[in-house]
């Protein structure tokens, strides 16, 4: 059990690694400032693949992390923290699929249409892609929020390790469903999501439980 709380705190630190430089990449690399109406404009774009390979591998990571997290505190989680577990589960799970579906799929649509990635053409405002799009993101979201303050109330991990995850989920989450301006919350978001992920794994790393 050591070794697979000692693996998983490594794949929490390559986690919040990953996904960091991701996302920075993201917005250093992605004209999102001329994004209005099309997401095609990053879908096109020549770094798109490689920045969101590094998305891919982190949300995959994580999952991992998240499960060897779970069992450093299974017995300190009450009914709310084993909820909160189960759905940032699910919302990891379906965070790594969205993420490995822009990466192929968005490429493939863009060349043929770019104006299937329009925010208002047939993806975007389909009456099944949208809602499960905003599930989704209630489900990462509200998972971490209620994972995130079992492990702030915790005596396991510090306190603003488990409120970096509580605020930085739903930023990143919820984020997306503010079109062109996502970046900026989403970013903020990010950037907490992976201290907290990097901290709560290195003690995993270095504490016996």
């Amino acid at each position: 059990m050591l070794n697979i709380i000692n693996i998983s705190g490594f794949m929490n630190i390559a986690s919040g690694v990953l996904l960091l430089a991701y996302w920075y990449l993201y917005a250093i690399l992605m004209p999102y400032r001329q994004l209005s109406t099309s997401l095609s404009l990053l879908v096109l774009n020549k770094h798109w693949t490689f920045v969101n390979l590094l998305g891919a591998i982190g949300a995959l990571l994580g999952i991992v992390g998240l499960v060897g997290l779970f069992m450093t505190m299974e017995g300190d989680l009450g009914k709310f923290g084993s909820l909160g577990f189960i759905l940032a589960l699910l919302g990891s799970i379906l965070m790594f699929s969205a993420i490995l579906r822009d990466t192929l799929v968005w490429p493939i649509l863009a060349k043929h249409d770019p104006t299937l990635l329009d925010f208002n053409g047939p993806i975007y405002t389909s009456k099944t892609f949208l809602p499960f799009f905003i599930i989704s993101g209630l489900f990462y979201a509200a998972g971490f929020v209620l994972f995130g303050l079992a492990i702030a109330d915790s005596s396991y991990y510090p306190k603003a390790a488990g409120m970096l995850l509580v605020w930085g989920v739903p930023l990143f989450g919820m984020g997306a469903m503010f079109g062109q301006w996502q970046v900026y919350p989403r970013t903020v978001g990010m950037t907490a999501l992976s201290i907290g992920l990097i901290w709560i794994g290195n003690m995993m790393r270095i504490n016996l439980f």
